[in-house]
């Protein structure tokens, strides 16, 4: 029983226990001895069976998740082992405060909270109690994500959520939009979307807002799914949960299943949980091979487990008390998944890697199964079970046995280089963690290869400084095709692997698309609409650099713009803070986000097209073109004098000759620099423009009724660019 140093970190951080002076008083061995005797409390032969849990977990083959190693057989606290909760919210105030005092309950413990806040009325609505106007589901989410701030999870991390929202809730749009300025730091968002939507989006169709049956808004769902996609794309939130795929899969279809716990991968009916564990594919290749018997007796074993545990718990609520023993569900997925494809030598973008991961999920789930048919003889079936899928020709203990859980401490403790599903994050980074510290991660995997193929140290040491081995001359090529970390794999390849794996696993599968800096709007649109395909439950994107991070790739050091010598282009610094604004043209609505470094910098922008139209391509490459420049130490100023001498759009000159409203400028180009002129100057940074050398001519635009200038013997208006002679 020997953990790695960042495991033991782990550890003692999380997991050991402590006297009332916060000094460690636990081992690592004698804590799986806790969590084995516990477990086996409910069995016959107890010394029996705490002697074979012992084994499968104090060897790292299986591994439960944080809340049980933090709470189960431990004197000071309740038994709580569960990771997942889901919890209803209604329609009043008294739902909102009372599900608000369960939630913290829930921290307390240990444990994650997912809701769908589709049942509360919409922001203004009219509250017929007090005649007053309701707040909304926004301001709700804030609320309980302030609440979070307050309570730590069994004393080792902030409470964590999810927060649904269906599709046709009028309030979506601004909940789509909700983190775009960094806050609702302890919330993820997701949007539950239905079959119905994404015919409407993919015919083209018009979408109704709607609430108890009264239509608030009628809106493109092109328009609808843009905000979305551009909101991913700026944040990383929202995500999806399809809500028709997760109901098709519920095993007691007589229970709504409409929210699933923060990292998605557990979906459950209104006051369930789930506790969760982990089988290390790291330990069950041996010699390039999986030892199927090794695998096939760590299930079992683990499956025993969970389910005993569910007997011993002692839950913070008499609600998910009832719920979770209604239904028995556990969690059973993996972790190690990269080291199991690296040790077998296939790529995790290949397909033999996903056919790889796919056998070994069916072997997971047929296995786990067995066991439980097993169980339910000998101890019973769920009591649900009567109203279950199974029923009446299957019995079974356990409603639901499979989930793939993001694995995050745990695999650290286990000495794993890939979490869970994932595959390899970088081959060197560093990740911050608030309560155990940084862990610097160069793969040994990576080492052990090139050890063996003689690298030199230098190349070594450059990968270490790129935090990637691709491209590094000096690196064999099969290595590098083995040793891909997150952000060196194409989109359609982690969505594949997660389908690959998905249709193995019995609830979800929590699964992150990590995306490089560079990718676009139209990558993320792309890899939704295939998720929903290919038929996920969820999907959730990441794109480097869009929010603030806990993982530094390489051993880049931070530069500003200011210090950039000729040639020069600074690294994104990992932290930036972002304001989008919304631009009227002459083609349709654009959206400039402009990012600021911590610095108070303005150090990027981004700019997509709404649904209405609009140059796609070149607004991307605009905006491309001003953040190089920007990184490039070109200051803003010169930036925008050089959009402000665009030629004028004859499109922007027609829409405003219809009457539109639109955004001051001559064209794209000129409202982009018309807004960033304002943002400099609400900054207190914008110079002082020379003053115009032309006197008024006196004549009005005929367009946008500006007064014009002489210019060359010609007339010309300084506002929409209309000119005459």
């Amino acid at each position: 029983m020997q953990l790695s140093a960042n495991g033991q970190k782990v550890f003692d951080a999380r997991y050991a226990g402590k006297d009332e002076n916060g000094q460690i008083n636990e081992t690592f061995p004698q804590a799986v001895h806790r969590l084995a005797t516990t477990a086996s409390i409910v069995e016959q032969d107890q010394h029996y069976w705490t002697t074979k849990f012992t084994d499968v977990i104090g060897n790292l083959l299986f591994v439960p998740s944080t809340p049980i190693w933090a709470n189960v057989g431990k004197t000071d606290r309740p038994w709580q082992p569960g990771a997942c909760f889901v919890l209803a919210v209604e329609d009043s105030l008294h739902s909102m405060y009372d599900v608000l005092h369960q939630t913290a309950m829930i921290f307390k413990s240990g444990g994650g909270t997912g809701y769908n806040f589709s049942s509360i009325r919409p922001k203004g609505d009219l509250v017929h109690s007090t005649k007053g106007q309701a707040s909304g589901v926004v301001e709700l989410i804030r609320l309980y994500n302030a609440s979070a701030n307050m309570v730590m999870q069994g004393g080792v991390r902030r409470g964590a959520s999810l927060g649904i929202l269906n599709i046709d809730h009028p309030e979506i749009k601004d909940f789509i939009n909700a983190k775009l300025n960094g806050d609702l730091t302890n919330f993820n968002l997701s949007v539950g979307v239905i079959d119905a939507f994404m015919d409407a989006l993919n015919q083209g169709a018009a979408w109704e807002l709607k609430f108890n049956g009264k239509v608030y808004e009628t809106i493109a769902a092109t328009e609808l799914w843009d905000m979305l996609i551009w909101a991913a794309h700026a944040c990383g939130d929202p995500g999806i949960i399809f809500l028709d795929q997760i109901q098709r899969a519920n095993p007691v279809p007589g229970k709504v299943m409409n929210a699933t716990n923060p990292c998605g991968e557990q979906p459950l009916y209104p006051g369930e949980s789930c506790l969760l564990g982990s089988v290390n594919l790291a330990k069950m290749v041996k010699a390039g091979a999986v030892d199927w018997d090794l695998l096939r007796d760590t299930v079992s074993l683990a499956v025993k487990f969970l389910d005993n545990l569910i007997d011993v718990a002692e839950y913070p609520l008499p609600l998910v008390d009832q719920n979770t023993k209604s239904t028995r569900k556990i969690g059973l997925g993996f972790t190690g998944l990269a080291d199991a494809l690296i040790m077998a030598n296939l790529a995790y973008d290949s397909p033999e890697g996903r056919s790889f991961a796919g056998e070994l999920t069916r072997f997971i789930q047929q296995t786990a199964h067995e066991t439980s048919r097993e169980l339910a003889e000998e101890k019973g079936c769920f009591p649900d079970w009567e109203n279950s899928i199974y029923y009446p020709h299957e019995k079974r203990r356990n409603a639901a046995c499979i989930t793939i859980a993001p694995t995050g401490s745990v695999t650290a403790m286990a000495g794993c280089e890939g979490y869970g599903v994932e595959p390899i994050f970088a081959v060197a980074y560093t990740k911050q963690t608030k309560v155990a510290g940084d862990f610097e991660v160069f793969s040994p995997l990576f080492l052990e290869a090139c050890q063996r193929r003689g690298v030199t140290a230098d190349v070594l040491t450059e990968v270490a400084q790129r935090g990637t081995c691709q491209g590094v001359t000096g690196i064999p090529r099969d290595i590098q095709q083995i040793f891909k970390g997150a952000q060196d794999i194409a989109p359609r390849d982690h969505i594949k692997m997660q389908v690959a794996v998905q249709k193995n696993t019995d609830n979800a599968v929590s699964k992150t698309i990590n995306l490089p800096n560079s990718a676009t709007v139209n990558d993320i649109d792309k890899s939704y609409r295939l998720a929903y395909q290919l038929g996920l439950k969820g999907i959730t994107v990441f794109r480097d650099g869009c929010k603030e991070g806990v993982i530094t790739v390489g051993e880049g050091k931070p530069r500003t713009a200011a210090s950039v010598t000729r040639g020069e282009i600074i690294p994104r610094p990992q932290n930036t803070i972002g304001k989008t604004y919304r631009l009227d043209t002459g083609c349709g609505k654009l959206y400039l986000t402009v990012n600021w470094d911590n610095n108070g910098n303005i150090i990027e922008t981004f700019i997509t097209t709404g649904s209405d139209g609009g140059c796609l391509v070149y607004t991307e490459a605009t905006s491309r073109l001003i953040s190089l420049a920007i990184r490039g130490g070109i200051s803003v100023d010169k930036i925008i004098e050089q959009l402000q001498s665009t030629h004028p759009c004859p499109n922007y000159m027609m829409a405003r000759g219809k009457g539109k409203q639109l955004s001051p400028g001559k064209s794209c180009a000129g409202a982009i620099a018309k807004q960033l002129t304002a943002i400099l100057r609400e900054e207190g940074l914008a110079h002082e423009q020379p003053p115009v050398q032309f006197e008024p001519s006196g004549q009005l635009c005929e367009v946008c009724g500006t007064v014009m200038l002489p210019v060359e013997g010609c007339y010309s208006c300084p506002e929409c660019g209309n000119s005459h002679c």
